[in-house]
């Protein structure tokens, strides 16, 4: 009795995540646990989790009850049910989540930590600048963009340069195309 309470609990906090989640949207922050935890990626993990409480829940209703065909017919279509939408779920997080690659910096008095998100798509992407809230929180509003050519990721290949002046950052990066931009940005001081 206390498994299918546990199981139960956990199944109330996978379906509370995506709210809280949007809660957060709505507070123009996006979720980034390190450099790889987005809220897609977490989810997808969840969802896995949660596909093995739905099963082992349906097995544990299934042992009590009588052991007839239709019985474990109804289990096995639990089970492949769950398993589907485990797949469309996790499909749709990793369609979601896109190709997104974060690179996390802190300046040097360690008072601000800028994140740079890496975007690629077939014919261009994007390096977008970011700053961090507090370790699980990043703002929604892009301190600079810069595009670059043929989904090119200059941060991933080293191709960049990172200057900090007190609140004040630039970024330097080469764009696939032969030559430098950059963003200046001044972050706030409450942070």
């Amino acid at each position: 009795m206390k498994l299918r309470k546990l199981l139960y609990l956990y199944l109330a906090l996978w379906f509370a995540f995506p709210c809280i989640v949007i809660i957060i949207w709505m507070m123009d922050y996006d979720l980034l646990i390190g450099t790889t935890g987005t809220a897609f990626r977490i989810q997808g993990i969840l969802n896995c989790i949660a596909a093995v409480c739905g099963i082992t829940l349906a097995f544990l209703h299934y042992r009590e009850t009588e052991k007839a065909l239709k019985n474990k017919i109804i289990l096995a279509v639990i089970a492949a049910g769950t398993a589907f939408l485990l797949l469309c779920g996790n499909f749709l997080c990793i369609f979601f989540d896109g190709f997104e690659e974060y690179h996390s910096f802190t300046s040097p008095d360690g008072i601000h930590t800028v994140v740079i998100m890496e975007n690629v798509s077939l014919i261009s992407g994007q390096v977008t600048l970011y700053e961090r809230v507090n370790p699980f929180l990043i703002d929604l509003d892009p301190k600079g963009r810069i595009i670059t050519d043929d989904g090119y990721r200059p941060v991933c290949a080293g191709k960049y340069s990172l200057v900090w002046q007190g609140d004040t950052v630039t970024l330097s990066v080469t764009n696939g195309a032969g030559w430098n931009e950059t963003i200046s940005v001044t972050l706030d001081e409450r942070r």
